[in-house]
């Protein structure tokens, strides 16, 4: 007697479990996955999404073809990716970057973080543009008061760089206020 309901307690979590493990692969895929996409594809034509829920922070890397405004893109996808999924999701729009474009980021990158330090944005946007001219490679670089949005672009392939940054006048307010 009590062989059978081991057996019978034992089939149903296993019939239990299959049924929650399918449930939340159906869920993820056809749920979230899909219906981001769909909402996403609204802004921009996606190519494909990937959300990998293992990284830290979760990340949400979305190929599209060629964007034409990456500062208003990535806002509004970021905007739909925090309403469906919530805060702790981070967006990577992935691009088509060549070994020209890397190599031209890399040089802007200096610039860039130390105008983040400095807060000499004018100063950055001409020195980049600067950069890329003397690279032989089109720029557009915007930003708002949380990112800079960077756009490289060659014949072969494209390259966008979200870069965070701080006010520094806020971060040493902050600081100064904590120390005391």
């Amino acid at each position: 007697m009590s062989q059978i309901q081991i057996k019978t307690v034992v089939i149903t979590c296993i019939i239990t479990l299959v049924i929650l493990l399918g449930g939340y692969y159906f869920y993820n895929n056809y749920y979230v996955k899909n219906g981001l996409q769909e909402q996403i594809n609204q802004v921009v034509e996606i190519e494909e999404i990937e959300i990998a829920e293992e990284e830290n922070p979760p990340t949400v890397y979305i190929r599209s073809s060629e964007i034409k405004d990456l500062q208003d893109v990535y806002l509004r996808i970021d905007k739909i990716i925090y309403q469906k999924l919530g805060s702790k999701y981070r967006t990577v729009l992935l691009d088509d970057r060549t070994d020209k474009l890397s190599e031209s980021l890399d040089k802007c990158s200096f610039v860039i973080q130390e105008s983040i330090a400095t807060g000499k944005f004018q100063e950055m946007h001409d020195q980049v543009q600067e950069l890329a001219e003397q690279e032989g490679v089109q720029c557009h670089l915007t930003m708002d008061s949380s990112s800079i949005y960077l756009e490289l672009k060659d014949d072969q392939g494209y390259l966008y760089e979200v870069i965070p940054h701080q006010n520094q006048s806020e971060e040493r307010e902050k600081a100064g206020s904590e120390n005391n």
